[in-house]
Formats: C-alpha cells, structure tokens, sequence
C-alpha cells in the first residue's frame, strides 16, 4: 500500500513540474509582434512620404531613402542600391530589404523582413510569419504576403528562394 501511495505521490508531482515548467509567457512574443507592427507602418510611412515628395518607386531602396532623409536618424543601412538594408533603431534584430516590384509604374513595392534575428518570435516562428503576415502586411497594408521568398536576386531586382514558413523570412508585396 505504501509502495502505491508513494507512485501516486511521485506521478503527481512530476505532472505538477512539467505542467508549471513548460507555461507559456505570451508576454515577450506580445510586446515583440507590437513592435513589428511599429516597424511596418514605419516602413510603409516612408514610402508614402517618398511618393508625395515626387519620387519614382523605380530607385526605391533604403541606400536611397537614406540619402535622401527619409529614414529615422540611428537607422543602420548596409549595402547599396537595391541590395541595401535597413535596421531601426533598438531594434536591430530585425533586417528590411524593400525594392520595387517589375511593375513598380503601378505604384507597388516589395518588403522582405528577416526576423530569424530575434529569438522571441522564432521561438514560435509559425506563428509569428503567420500573425505578422496576415495582420500586417495584408489587413493593415492591403499586401500580399508570400513566405517562401528568402532572398534577393540583384541582378533581375525581385526577391526568391525557398523558405519555409517558419525561417523567419517574408516578403510582403504593396500596391499604393
């Protein structure tokens, strides 16, 4: 009977530790996904300032909103043309590559986000690519969003590859 008592004891504890052990804190991944919410209608602020100032979408890229005194100050760019980068201040986990679409005469662009930086939403990276992508990019910004897209082709300026939906990568594709 004790023998019985004791492996009752022991189960339940053990389940009493894995269930308080594993508890997810959604509060990181909250404050996080906010942020990137910022970060899109800053992205998508800029370019609206660049259209109204009378700039073509054709030369669009960060290198040139940058020089051009577009971006916030303490943004890092890196690269130049259409292969550079943007990272925001305190935020820099978090890189963006915008450039125009084929038919940027249609007033469009494209914006891939590398998240694969920031360990709290690649801690569930699923569901992050997802909820920013449906939530930000299509509802907020009336885009397109396409998950398999990772990297950038500078010679034919469009963006390609072959992610997943969890690599922390996503192209969202804006017509203004």
């Amino acid at each position: 009977m004790a023998y019985f008592v004791a492996s009752i004891i022991a189960v339940t504890s053990a389940m009493i530790i894995i269930l308080t052990r594993y508890e997810a804190d959604d509060s990181t991944i909250k404050a996080e996904l906010e942020e990137m919410r910022v970060m899109f209608e800053l992205v998508d602020g800029y370019v609206n300032t660049y259209i109204q100032a009378g700039e073509s979408l054709s030369t669009l890229s960060f290198n040139f909103l940058n020089k051009n005194g577009f971006l916030l100050e303490g943004s890092t760019v890196e690269g130049t043309g259409f292969a550079s980068t943007v990272k925001h201040p305190n935020k820099d986990d978090v890189v963006w590559q915008i450039i125009p679409t084929k038919d940027h005469e249609n007033n469009s662009y494209s914006l891939m986000v590398n998240m694969s930086g920031n360990a709290a939403l690649m801690s569930k990276a699923r569901f992050s690519e997802s909820f920013i992508g449906r939530e930000f990019c299509e509802k907020a910004l009336f885009g397109k969003v396409n998950y398999i897209f990772n990297t950038h082709d500078t010679t034919n300026k469009v963006f390609t590859g072959t992610g997943t939906n969890s690599d922390g990568f996503l192209v969202c594709e804006v017509h203004k």
